[in-house]
């Protein structure tokens, strides 16, 4: 139990350190840079990521399953996947500097050069944390990333406080990753794990076919969520603007990861509370997603209270203009934890095909979404297309659910049990910010009391929760 609790530490922290470190970066530029030079950084970032994701084709997944499941075939698994990160990463590197060279405004193409170096080593990378993941050496993980992104803040920082913009904050960012790539083989040598820069290239095909479900998933997620900087950018034709939008799209980054971290820890014990039928699992699918919307709803209600709050805080009142945005990112909150968890129980059922069908449906949307709200409406249009499309992907992952696992019955119970979800976060978007406190003492009561009168939680889920969450198996004695 202790080793569990240890590894579960260390993988909470690689994935927040990065993130924690990165919107560091991300406010020091937009403090010392301005909005103009943040939202070329946040456009050229944007890109970056979705390059970064076609060049790990999410083999960090499959990886681990192989090798945690057939640990004595981990060399093969390991060289079959380093020569596929080298065909992956070579290949979405060209298209990177394609893109830069052909799509990119002049003055980002030279920091988007640096930027590229990035490519190719993510992919091993990507490897790397599945073989530390595999044979639970977590916290090796968490290691690289605070060597990593230490070295990137450090160098962007003084970079920017000397004068100097961009291009040395790509840099920056170059340096780190190709140090993360050396000292995650350099702990992979020491620990006496699968290390080797051997690559089998004969069994390389076999590898992509298994692979392709996982990398759609992953490639397809990874644009959904950063698509929209890339549109704001073509359209608005503005740094400036791209800026204003960069800055509320990154705190609404920051918090999905509350989904996300929240998912990795509840939801396997959750799921061992309940036996293996279509019923239970279902049970167990819609307690995870109940708890996430109400988790996810509080926090939206928050930021919509206190978003001006926020924005002037974190970056100053010249962005007043990304208030609006934030606000209307944050409605879309509770539908990013109810497809997570729903996400997560349809591939957990391997239904990786009906995932791929369902995300492919919601980027479409919301790059179509994206092209006419933001030409009409500007960057609030994209923050709009973000609730529209999330809201496309939640009624799919229902409709999957309905057929796939069991069925969805819409009673007067089921509506009234949505009140404290969407009642505050309504009240919140139409109250004047003069009566902001009044509204946010009575939305926190509404959904605090509102959960369990109308029927959102019962007492019996409630006991579940705390007793999948403990220590004991469930129906042990006290």
């Amino acid at each position: 139990m202790t080793s569990v609790i240890a590894n579960a530490l260390a993988m909470l922290a690689a994935k927040l350190l990065p993130p924690v470190f990165a919107f560091a970066v991300h406010v020091s530029v937009a403090r010392l840079a301005g909005p103009e030079t943040l939202g070329a950084y946040v456009h050229l970032l944007a890109l970056l990521m979705i390059f970064q994701a076609m060049a790990g084709a999410g083999m960090q997944f499959l990886v681990t399953r192989e090798i945690a499941a057939f640990p004595a075939q981990a060399d093969a698994h390991v060289q079959q996947a380093r020569a596929f990160g080298l065909l992956s990463g070579g290949l979405a590197t060209i298209a990177y500097l394609a893109y830069a060279f052909w799509l990119l405004p002049p003055g980002e193409r030279m920091p988007a050069m640096a930027l590229s170096l990035t490519v190719l080593p993510s992919a091993w990378i990507a490897l790397q944390e599945a073989i530390f993941v595999a044979t639970r050496t977590h916290h090796w993980i968490a290691i690289v990333a605070i060597v990593e992104n230490s070295l990137k803040m450090g160098i962007a920082v003084v970079g920017l406080l000397t004068g100097h913009g961009l291009l040395t904050i790509c840099i920056s960012i170059a340096i780190a990753r190709v140090a993360a790539l050396a000292t995650g083989a350099w702990l992979l040598r020491r620990g006496r794990l699968p290390a080797s820069w051997h690559m089998d290239f004969a069994r390389l095909l076999p590898f992509v076919k298994a692979i392709v479900p996982f990398a759609m998933l992953f490639v397809l997620s990874m644009t959904y969520f950063r698509i929209d900087i890339a549109i704001v950018q073509a359209i608005g034709n503005s740094a400036i603007t791209t800026g204003f939008y960069g800055a509320a799209a990154t705190l609404f980054g920051a918090v999905l990861l509350l989904p996300e971290s929240l998912m990795a820890t509840a939801y396997p014990r959750l799921a061992a509370r309940f036996h293996t039928s279509s019923d239970s699992y279902a049970q167990t699918t819609w307690l995870v997603a109940k708890l996430l919307c109400l988790a996810l709803a509080g926090v939206a209600f928050g930021i919509i209270c206190f978003a001006d709050v926020m924005i002037g805080t974190v970056y100053g009142a010249r962005f007043a203009a990304s208030v609006p945005v934030l606000r209307l990112l944050a409605l879309s909150l509770p539908f990013h934890a109810l497809n997570g968890a729903l996400g997560q129980a349809l591939q957990a059922r391997g239904e990786q095909r009906a995932m791929v069908g369902i995300v492919t449906t919601g980027v479409i949307a919301h790059v179509i979404l994206n092209i006419v709200l933001v030409s009409t409406l500007g960057i609030t249009g994209a923050a709009i297309s973000m609730l529209i499309s999330s809201g496309c992907v939640g009624l799919g992952a229902v409709i999957a659910i309905h057929r796939r696992v069991a069925p969805v019955r819409l009673t007067p119970a089921v509506f009234a049990a949505l009140l404290p979800i969407v009642g505050p976060l309504v009240l919140a978007t139409v109250a004047p910010p003069a009566y902001r406190w009044p509204v946010f003492l009575i939305g926190l009561v509404w959904i605090g009391i509102g959960s369990f009168w109308h029927g959102t939680l019962s007492k019996t889920e409630v006991t579940d929760v705390l007793a999948a969450l403990g220590t004991r198996p469930a129906g042990a004695p006290a």
